[in-house]
């Protein structure tokens, strides 16, 4: 065998050189092909993309029939284009127009593409099938089990789908659930969790109440992390539930001073002073302008700012004093909102007159532009 191998050496060589050779242009020429079937694609798409957008723009504004934008409609990537642009002028049409786009939605071969993918292992096209279901006006209720069923998944995407489509069509337990399921997926996002806290207002606009009183059940539960139980007060404050101040107050004086939560403190003091409840003032004073969390002393000094209370004057001049940036800016801030406090004319020991100088440039710019 060895003396096989050195007389045919060369020739071995050569065959191998060779094979690596061609394999090398099979390689090259696939992806020389790979790509430009790729580019093909997208431009048939950019195409189809073109055409259609001109064609439902014609059929929202009443310059198309149905039966005419339907007649354009033969391949299953016209469907899918169709449902992307639908999605994307969904949230700029109202009235009319709205209704006339989401007529589109119930074309058979759109609804058989998404009930389909509602039953396949992959939890992407669940969740696309999830979504779909929540953009229309009645479903079956037999599938809403399942829908419900899925807002317990570890995946996110799919998670967020089923609970938007139960906030849509589901009974006042099963959107309590729902929202419950998406609460303890620590993968679902805050925006995610403040879309379906939208949704949920829209659909229960002339009962606000039960959204408030659902939304301050989930703090007193106790059952979720602090981040979740902050974004929960901030979305009262956000959607303006002045009826929720009484509860976040009682929240707030529970508190513990010495092991509190930082991310739940700054939240209550951002709503609560929002509110404009005035009873948080001495606890303010006493306790949390000196807190060891940066982010509490800068949500105290904002908060001091909107009740210009005589007695936070001084404490507003010490905090301008801080050792972080934004404690010392908001504290200025807010203390440029008492009429009789001339900034010009303050008198810091501790602060350097070029320091001084370049805070208050950044409190005219921060009010110039509103931020």
């Amino acid at each position: 065998m060895i003396d096989y191998l050195n007389t045919h050496a060369e020739q071995i060589v050569l065959i191998v050189v060779i094979f690596l050779a061609i394999f090398s242009i099979i390689v090259f020429v696939g992806a020389i092909y790979s790509r430009w079937m790729l580019n093909l694609k997208d431009k048939k798409e950019r195409e189809i993309r073109e055409r259609l957008s001109g064609l439902v723009i014609q059929y929202v504004s009443g310059d198309l029939s149905f039966e005419d934008l339907k007649s354009e409609l033969s391949t299953e990537t016209d469907y899918s284009i169709l449902m992307q642009i639908s999605n994307q002028l969904e949230k700029n049409l109202e009235g009319e127009e709205e209704i006339r786009l989401k007529r589109l939605l119930n074309l058979p071969p759109i609804r058989n593409f998404f009930i389909g993918r509602f039953e396949t292992k992959d939890p992407l096209e669940r969740a696309k099938a999830c979504l779909y279901f929540a953009r229309q006006n009645k479903i079956k209720k037999s599938i809403l089990p399942k829908i419900m069923s899925y807002s317990s998944s570890k995946y996110p995407m799919l998670a967020y789908a089923s609970c938007m489509a139960i906030i849509v069509h589901g009974s006042t337990r099963q959107q309590r659930e729902a929202i419950h399921n998406l609460l303890i997926n620590e993968g679902v996002s805050d925006q995610a969790l403040n879309d379906i806290f939208k949704e949920f207002q829209v659909q229960s606009s002339e009962e606000s109440e039960v959204e408030s009183h659902l939304l301050m059940r989930f703090i007193a539960d106790k059952a979720y992390s602090d981040r979740r139980t902050a974004l929960l007060i901030r979305t009262l404050g956000e959607l303006n539930f002045y009826q929720s101040a009484a509860f976040l107050l009682s929240e707030f004086e529970s508190l513990s001073e010495d092991h509190y939560s930082p991310v739940i403190a700054t939240a209550l003091i951002d709503v609560l002073a929002q509110f404009g409840m005035s009873e948080i003032l001495d606890d303010l004073h006493t306790i949390y302008t000196s807190s060891e969390h940066r982010e509490v002393r800068e949500s105290t000094a904002k908060a001091l700012g909107l009740f210009t209370d005589p007695v936070s004057k001084p404490i507003l001049k010490w905090l301008m004093l801080d050792r972080d940036f934004y404690v010392r800016f908001y504290a200025a801030k807010s203390l440029s909102n008492y009429p009789d406090v001339q900034m010009n004319e303050l008198n810091l020991p501790g602060m350097e007159s070029d320091e001084y100088s370049e805070l208050l440039g950044e409190i005219e710019t921060s009010k110039e532009l509103e931020y």
